[in-house]
Parts: C-alpha cells; sequence; structure tokens
C-alpha cells in the first residue's frame, strides 16, 4: 500500500466524498421545500431523497460510506502529528463521526424500505416533532456535521486548484445558504405537523364530548407503528462500532509512532533559525511544530504545489518522490531540486532549504504578478 496510498488513495477519498457531498446536497434541497408545504417535499422526494435508496445509487451510496469511513481512518493512522491550523482539526474531527451519522439515516431508511412500509415526509416529520424528537435532533446534528466536513474538504480541494480560485467567491455565500434554507423547510415543516395534531386532538375531543360516544381505541403512536426498536438497535451498533474503530485506529497510530524508529534531524529554512527535529516528521510538519508559518494551500494533502522548497543542501540522499508528489512537481514545471514540505520525510541529518512562495501566499497573487508584468511590457512598448 505504501506508493498506492499516496495518489490512488488520495482521488478514492476525494471521488468518495464528492460523492457523499451530492448526496446531502439533494436531501437538503428536499428539506427546504417544507418553506412551501410537506406536500411540496413528498412530491420532489422521489428525484431527491428515494433516489439513493434504490439501485445503482443505494449500493453506491452504502460503498462510499464504508471506503470513505476507511480511508479517512487510515489518514488519520498515518498522520506523522495532529497539530495543524483549526480547519483540518475540524475536518479530521468530523471525519471520524461524519460516516456514523450518515449511516444512522442510511440504516434507518433502508430498515423502513424493507418491511415494506411507506414512509414520505408526512410520516417523518411526525416522527421526529411528535414521536421520537431525539431522533429528530440527531438529524440537525447530522446535518451541521455532514454539511461542514463536506465544505471544508471540497474547499480545501478547490483552493489547491489555481483555475478554480474564482469560484470560491460565489460557492462560499450557497455554502452558508443551503443547510439554513433546509434548516427553516424543517422547522416550518414540523410547525405545520404540530399546528395539525393540536387541531386533531381537538376535534377529536369535541366530536366526542358532542356524541357522549365511547371513545375509539387510540391510534398507535408513530414511533409503533414504524419499526423503531429496529432502526434504533441497528443505528446505535453502528455508531458504537464506528467509533470503536476510530479509537482503535488512534491508539493504532500512537503505537506506530511510539514503535517506529527516528533519526535527528536539523532543519534550517532561508534566513531563519535552524530547527531540531526528526525522521518522523515532513518538512511541513517540522515548521508547523516549531511554529514556522509556511505556504500550504492544500493544508498538507500534495496538491497545490505551494510548500515546494528548493533544496540548498542535504547531509544524507533524500527520499524518491511518491507519484503523487511527482505529478505535481510536474504541474508546477519544477526542477530537480525542488520537493514538496508537506511530502518529504528527510532520513537524518542536516537539510537547507529555500521556499518558494511566502507563507501568506494565495494563487491571487499570482494574478497579481502578472498584471504588474503585463502593466511594465506595456510602459515598455510606449
Amino acid at each position: 500500500m505504501g506508493r498506492l496510498s499516496g495518489l490512488g488513495l488520495r482521488t478514492a477519498r476525494i471521488v468518495t466524498g464528492l460523492f457523499l457531498l451530492i448526496f446531502v446536497t439533494s436531501h437538503l434541497l428536499n428539506l427546504s421545500l417544507g418553506l412551501i408545504s410537506i406536500e411540496a417535499m413528498d412530491a420532489a422526494r422521489p428525484f431527491l431523497s428515494e433516489i439513493w435508496s434504490k439501485p445503482p445509487l443505494g449500493p453506491l451510496l452504502f460503498l462510499a460510506l464504508v471506503i470513505h469511513f476507511l480511508l479517512g481512518l487510515w489518514a488519520v493512522y498515518k498522520r506523522p502529528t495532529l497539530r495543524t491550523n483549526t480547519q483540518d482539526i475540524v475536518q479530521l474531527l468530523s471525519g471520524v463521526i461524519v460516516i456514523p451519522l450518515l449511516a444512522v439515516h442510511a440504516v434507518g431508511i433502508a430498515s423502513l424500505k424493507i418491511d415494506g412500509i411507506e414512509f414520505g415526509y408526512a410520516q417523518a416529520i411526525k416522527l421526529f416533532w411528535l414521536g421520537a424528537p431525539q431522533i429528530g435532533l440527531l438529524q440537525v446534528i447530522l446535518l451541521s456535521v455532514v454539511w461542514i466536513h463536506g465544505c471544508a474538504g471540497l474547499f480545501t480541494w478547490l483552493r489547491a486548484k489555481e483555475n478554480m480560485r474564482n469560484a470560491l467567491g460565489w460557492m462560499y455565500p450557497v455554502a452558508v445558504a443551503v443547510p439554513v434554507i433546509a434548516l427553516m423547510g424543517y422547522g416550518e415543516a414540523g410547525r405545520g405537523a404540530l399546528i395539525k395534531a393540536e387541531q386533531q386532538t381537538q376535534q377529536a375531543e369535541t366530536s366526542r364530548y358532542a356524541t357522549q360516544a365511547p371513545s375509539e381505541t387510540p391510534a398507535t403512536p408513530m414511533k409503533e407503528r414504524i419499526p423503531y426498536k429496529t432502526v434504533k438497535k441497528v443505528t446505535n451498533q453502528v455508531i458504537w462500532w464506528s467509533l470503536a474503530l476510530a479509537a482503535l485506529t488512534f491508539a493504532a497510530r500512537g503505537v506506530r509512532l511510539a514503535l517506529q524508529s527516528s533519526e535527528r534531524v536539523v532543519l534550517k529554512r532561508g534566513t531563519g533559525p535552524a530547527i531540531n527535529t526528526t525522521s518522523k516528521l515532513s518538512l511541513l510538519d517540522s515548521f508547523r511544530m516549531h511554529d514556522q508559518p509556511h505556504a500550504s494551500l492544500c493544508e498538507g494533502r500534495g496538491r497545490c504545489g505551494t510548500c515546494a522548497v528548493r533544496i540548498l543542501s542535504s547531509e544524507f540522499p533524500l527520499p524518491e518522490p511518491t507519484p503523487l508528489e511527482a505529478k505535481t512537481l510536474m504541474r508546477i514545471g519544477a526542477d530537480e531540486n525542488v520537493r514538496l514540505a508537506c511530502q518529504l520525510t528527510p532520513s537524518g541529518g542536516r537539510v537547507d532549504v529555500e521556499p518558494l512562495y511566502p507563507a501568506d501566499y494565495t494563487f491571487k497573487d499570482n494574478d497579481h504578478e502578472e498584471d504588474q508584468r503585463a502593466n511594465d511590457l506595456l510602459e515598455a512598448q510606449t
């Protein structure tokens, strides 16, 4: 899995993540129709929500859930350090719980389908607001965590692409608007369900007192008319087993780092002071551990090339670039003395490097440089 874990596994993680984000987005759009009516939600359900419980999307969704979760745990296991920026930590922690939460939703819907019960939004809203409000709260948490995790990953991926920098400006407002409108639709639908339930109760009491007839057998509660116990049991097992696997991954990572041999590395960047680090850490991780800012728009995933450094000297031979690093170096037109700080892990000794980009570099800086060159050329011609 050594060389495959770079380019191939990262690609699989991106593809499965995008697939899951599309799944969540379609459900959010369906929920937003609650601002119109529950009937509108159910009318759109076959096209936005129900398609994910049928072939081919249903099996693909389950496969993407499993693959993305396992790849996330593998990334945690391979991390040499958890010290990074806030966005990366949020994405890491949300990734540990996002798949169990998504599984709760998927297992619940699958169980209802297996039992052959028609379960549209009218029934779901009654369940979440009247029968089992704790499940409704779980769905709200699910919505928030999944959306934050998905958007953080999407923006990190796109920010590393120079040709996508102009698209992020309009994507940020959309990322905020979609879940807010969905929650408003969910709340409006719930309010309507509560009002309707209260009206039905009042009508039933009025009718009983008017006719003085014996009360009819009360309707079976919503949470008993669906396989609630089965759903609860299966989803609880999914949550606990998933979290147990995540805890085991963190423990295994700790054992791996404790048993891993390391050599002393003296790292010097530009005119800055030399820092003492180890061969367990990449150059970028070493900079972060010693609070030395360094450019990395993709947060150390080897995609953007902004963490590139020129190797001035190295006491020991450096490891060859992985396929992922080699692809990025080729894309940015780097020469043989340039390496990615996020991918290069020295084997020991002293290493002197010079960063190619300032620590606060963004792709917009490249636009300014191109504009300046164009202005200089124009002035020279005139």
